[in-house]
């Protein structure tokens, strides 16, 4: 039964894409994927031309025309309306919106406990805690959260236009994919203990019910909604979890309490997640968030 083969099941030959956070990290990973699988176009959204550039520069289809450069803020709605201008003059829809842009914000914690076991005063927590501006902890939800919402608005014109374009149901068939977001979130979002960054935790859970939310409100117009929360990916958000040239993906890596699996994401970890999300094989998804952390997020541990 060819349907059943990872060719026809996994496949996203000629899938038109747009993918913001695309010019580093999990973004640039997905690219690459999508890119290598023989995706039509893909749409990759980022404020920094030169990293962009280097998403296109590093892909395995070396220089690969499929992949298509947008430089736009998600955090600004002028922006995001320009992208989408921009895009919707190259392409008549988009089966596949990820909003994967991210920012970890501010780096701040309660002072550790004393030599002697005792804890800070509560005069001291408020001190380190009250130095961050407001200004700096809003402004990850605007990228985190305002603006993977406002990404999905965005391109809603799009979506509708690939779902136009499905083939008519056959009974007893399973038809084609529907359009779909995928919103990155992160395991931050589940987890109470707060390392560093209050407002990046915060923001991945407000996205995390972002999926949920739009996933209602867009059933139905049958446009999907779904997300991924990461564990620890290399990434330029989460360097200080490295050593220098350690991907840390190899078993060992990272010690069991910290991640079960002792080890990394890897390029290979989201690539698989990706094709499933993105192709008939997850065509059923809908206000899903599935987790690939390596088992990290039942340590429940407070480091990050």
């Amino acid at each position: 039964m060819s349907h059943l083969q990872p060719s026809s099941l996994f496949s996203v030959k000629g899938l038109v894409v747009v993918l913001t956070g695309g010019g580093s990290g999990l973004g640039r990973m997905m690219a690459h994927t999508l890119d290598a699988n023989g995706a039509s176009k893909i749409f990759i959204i980022g404020r920094r031309k030169e990293a962009l550039q280097e998403t296109i520069t590093l892909s395995p289809n070396s220089g690969s025309s499929a992949i298509i450069p947008v430089q736009a803020d998600v955090s600004s709605k002028a922006s995001l309306q320009a992208a989408y201008q921009t895009i919707s003059a190259q392409t008549g829809h988009v089966d596949l919106l990820i909003a994967n842009s991210g920012i970890i914000g501010p780096k701040v914690s309660p002072p550790p406990p004393k030599p002697d076991g005792s804890l800070p005063s509560l005069a001291e927590v408020r001190d380190a805690l009250w130095s961050v501006p407001m200004e700096d902890f809003t402004h990850v939800l605007d990228v985190n959260v305002t603006g993977a919402y406002y990404t999905a608005i965005a391109f809603l014109p799009l979506l509708e236009a690939a779902n136009k374009r499905r083939p008519a149901p056959v009974k007893n068939q399973i038809a084609a994919p529907t359009a779909q977001v995928i919103i990155t979130t992160s395991i931050a979002g589940f987890n109470r203990k707060v390392p560093f960054s209050a407002a990046y935790n915060v923001s991945k859970a407000a996205a995390n019910h972002v999926v949920k939310m739009l996933s209602t409100t867009l059933a139905s117009y049958d446009i999907r909604v779904n997300g991924i929360a990461p564990g620890i990916y290399l990434s330029e958000m989460s360097t200080p979890n490295f050593e220098d040239g350690d991907k840390g993906v190899s078993d060992g890596s990272f010690e069991r309490e910290k991640i079960p699996l002792t080890r990394a994401g890897g390029e290979d970890d989201i690539a698989g997640l990706i094709l499933y999300m993105a192709s008939s094989a997850g065509s059923y998804l809908n206000g899903n968030i599935t987790i690939t952390d390596g088992g990290r997020l039942n340590t429940a541990v407070a480091t990050y």
